[in-house]
């Protein structure tokens, strides 16, 4: 699935600190550079050979998302 230096891009991500208040290092930048160079070829590849949605899907999905965002926004303010 995987060839040999998607993987080791991936295993870069274990560099990456994660967690509450964490800054922003040239470390944590080559591995999130990592995580990308590993997924964004396989979420490129998918994308291209699923089936598109139809318009039926499309109407009933987008009110329901902008409804949450708009849902979430509040609550985010309300704190």
């Amino acid at each position: 699935m995987l060839g040999p230096v998607r993987a080791a891009a991936l295993a870069l991500t274990a560099a990456l600190p994660l967690g509450v208040l964490k800054g922003t290092t040239p470390l944590s930048l080559v591995a999130l550079a990592g995580l990308c160079v590993a997924l964004v070829p396989q979420g490129l590849a998918l994308l291209s050979e699923a089936p598109r949605p139809g318009r039926a899907a499309v109407v009933r999905w987008v009110p329901l998302t902008l409804a949450v965002l708009g849902l979430m926004t509040l609550l985010g303010q309300a704190g």
